[in-house]
């Protein structure tokens, strides 16, 4: 491993605590030693309190940060020397531990300290280094670790055995620095690696020097071991056939909706599938189905994790039977996973408070597929992108330690201990609340400009997972950018979207299903307009406005229709209509009556819909002349019919309303998020006019 410490920006940290923050982002942004919010440092500082009086302090980490992204207010100063006169207790309980270091805090409203706060305390270095490194969790989690951990490093780091962190382990570490104030760190059984030294290079330094020797052991270990072979696929009595790409993908389409709708027995997840040569070396491997239950590489991961994926059994078929006998064979043991889950919480919750006896979510948060890949799950992509991220350093510790020895974890009860310690569960609370649409997936079709970028734009702004579908490919992605730099998110997403092309609107689809897993909204606002009188309309511009104005509409919602009814979590179907529907327009005869096509459509689609709880309204603006392609194409030849200069159309609708106001895109997507939202959970069938009051086009 190398070391990423730059001497030249080290020198422009104006104090210990700017090094602090550092040396923390340099360890955090090396995936191999610290996993996302995994991980802890600290300094010890000088500081004056509010009465003005010098102390010494403590600054480590605050729960539930992450060391990549950490800035000075993420270590909460904690008063040293009052940390120090608990080291003379025998016991102290997590929530006298959790109290007592409240009353330690420098400033009351920081963070709360890392749990591992009195463990950076008893060891009087100045800097202290604690991570999770794929390398020496490898060692750790052997039969014989701590022989092979004093191969590699002899007396220089102390080993510690398994206690789960809090007092009794910082009490432990404390003691054993004590006896042997030369060492320069302590290896964790099961938990990783501390280093220390005088200052924020030294213990970053050590750390990436043990980190080093343990890769270096490893290296040699496995020139002379192969593992995960031979291959599951190779063995009687299991799937004797792999499924080809296209078998794959199509399993992937057809299952990935299924298991969300399981997984989203409690609430709503998104779906990442993962295929790296990692992942599907270790999927297909004949040990993967007992290793990958033996359990956790590190107690940190579990938060994300769970103690143990779902490992999917699948039975000996040929390759054209393999596809649906492996759906089939999915979905069941998805919910046998939460049965054995019951079970787990049922044998163990003595452990726990009476009043924390409350079961988590029993479902998989890992799902290993043979043939397939890892499916993982989350609150949003990035969260499901998280655990994946996590496993496959478990994959990666598991391997090392198979090739070292025999791979251990916690035990059953260990594991339980830490998959429900009130102090790590903490750090969920600290999550911000989910905005309006966080866990929703949904499509907007014509979104490259105007209306369509608009309601993109507002439903990403409040937590969805939008797909922008158009065929403007240029706009398409410049609205993409926008709206992920805007909402400082990465839920905005382009989709090249054909909605007269029913093989561009299945593949639309199938992308959806595969990046996330499924869907919950449609947005159908493509649209075309052609100005003509009926009898100098041409038959092409007919079917053109008639191609996207209904066929269209008809093609995207069919396909997200049958997707949501197999899916089956409800739904929303939104059609963007227009005042034309109610109040057709002179020389607008192709586009009044395409969209009155629509509405037809979507009324249809409600009544046919509302038993499988998919609700279908519609939005009928008028006059939305801002970024909009529409009128810079229509705009003179509506002029024209209204015996008007062009100059002067945009008033002349305005001031055709009630309210003598223009109609924005705003307007419309604040109206699309109305439909979609809780709020109007009892309405379909709806038509809601956002034109500034039409009296012709009242809804009748």
């Amino acid at each position: 491993m190398k070391s990423l410490w730059n001497p030249k920006e080290a020198a422009q940290c104006k104090d210990k605590l700017e090094l602090l923050v550092y040396r923390s982002r340099l360890i955090g942004s090396e995936p191999k030693l610290c996993v996302w919010g995994g991980g802890n440092t600290s300094t010890k500082i000088i500081r004056n309190d509010h009465c003005g009086r010098e102390c010494r302090a403590l600054c480590i980490k605050g729960s539930g940060s992450d060391l990549k992204s950490s800035t000075v207010k993420d270590f909460p100063p904690v008063r040293l020397d009052e940390l120090l006169e608990v080291f003379k207790r025998d016991r102290m309980s997590d929530e006298e531990m959790v109290d007592f270091v409240s009353r330690c805090l420098l400033e009351p409203k920081a963070p709360r300290p890392s749990i591992e706060v009195l463990l950076h305390a008893f060891v009087d270095q100045p800097d202290i280094d604690h991570t999770h490194a794929d390398a020496i969790l490898s060692i750790t989690n052997t039969r014989d670790g701590e022989k092979i951990a004093r191969e590699i490093f002899g007396d220089e780091l102390l080993w510690i055995s398994y206690v789960k962190p809090g007092f009794t382990l910082a009490k432990r570490v404390g003691e054993a620095y004590r006896k042997n104030p030369k060492a320069k760190g302590v290896i964790l059984e099961k938990h990783g690696l501390i280093a220390w030294g005088p200052d924020a290079k030294t213990s970053y330094g050590l750390t990436i020097e043990m980190v080093s020797r343990a890769e270096k052991y490893l290296n040699a270990a496995r020139k002379k071991k192969k593992i995960w072979s031979p291959s599951i696929f190779s063995r009687k009595g299991v799937l004797q056939y792999a499924l080809t790409s296209a078998e794959q993908r199509s399993l992937l389409i057809q299952s990935l909706p299924l298991i969300r709708k399981k997984l989203s027995a409690n609430q709503k997840v998104i779906l990442h599938v993962s295929r790296s040569p990692e992942v599907l070396e270790f999927v297909n491997a004949a040990a993967a189905a007992r290793v990958s239950q033996i359990g956790p590489a590190t107690p940190d991961h579990m938060l994300r994790t769970r103690r143990i994926p779902l490992y999917v059994h699948v039975s000996s078929a040929r390759s054209r039977h393999a596809a649906p006998l492996l759906q089939n064979q999915i979905v069941s043991q998805i919910e046998t996973y939460a049965q054995k889950h019951k079970r787990y919480f049922e044998k163990y919750k003595r452990l726990l408070p009476s009043n924390a006896q409350t079961m988590l979510d029993p479902y998989p948060k890992v799902i290993l597929i043979p043939g397939i890949g890892m499916i993982t799950s989350g609150s949003d992509l990035k969260n499901a992108k998280i655990t994946a991220e996590i496993y496959e350093h478990s994959i990666s510790v598991m391997k090392n330690a198979s090739t070292l020895d025999t791979y251990e974890s916690l035990s059953e009860r260990q594991a339980f201990e830490m998959d429900y310690w009130p102090m790590e569960l903490y750090k969920l609370s600290l999550a911000p609340d989910e905005a309006e649409f966080a866990r929703q997936i949904g499509l907007v079709t014509g979104a490259a400009r105007g209306i369509g970028r608009a309601i993109a734009f507002e439903l990403v702004k409040q937590g969805a997972h939008v797909f922008l579908g158009d065929i403007q490919d240029d706009a398409l992605n410049e609205a993409v950018h926008f709206i992920n730099r805007e909402t400082r998110s990465n839920r905005a997403f382009a989709l090249h979207f054909d909605v007269t092309n029913p093989d561009s609107v299945k593949k639309g689809i199938e992308k959806i299903i595969l990046q996330c897993g499924g869907i919950d909204f449609l947005v159908s606002n493509a649209g075309l307009a052609h100005v003509s009188p009926i009898d100098r309309l041409d038959l092409e511009d007919w079917e053109k406005s008639f191609a996207v104005n209904a066929t269209g509409h008809f093609l995207a919602a069919r396909e997200v229709t049958r997707l949501l009814k197999r899916q089956a979590l409800g739904g929303n179907l939104v059609f963007i209509g227009t005042k034309n529907v109610l109040a057709p327009g002179k020389d607008f005869g192709a586009y009044s009556a395409s969209k009155a096509a629509e509405a037809q459509l979507a009324r249809v689609l409600a009544i046919e819909n509302g038993e499988h709880g998919i609700r279908v309204n519609m939005v009928n603006p008028d006059g939305v002349f801002e970024d909009s392609g529409l009128w810079e194409t229509i705009g003179p030849s509506r002029a024209q019919s209204y015996g008007i200069p062009s100059q002067e159309l945009k008033t002349y609708y305005q001031n055709r309303s009630l309210m003598k106001t223009a109609v924005l895109p705003q307007d419309v997507a604040e109206a699309v998020s109305f439909l979609i939202s809780r709020k109007s959970s009892k309405t379909t069938g709806c038509i809601l006019t956002v034109d500034g009051g039409v009296k012709e086009a009242f809804p009748r």
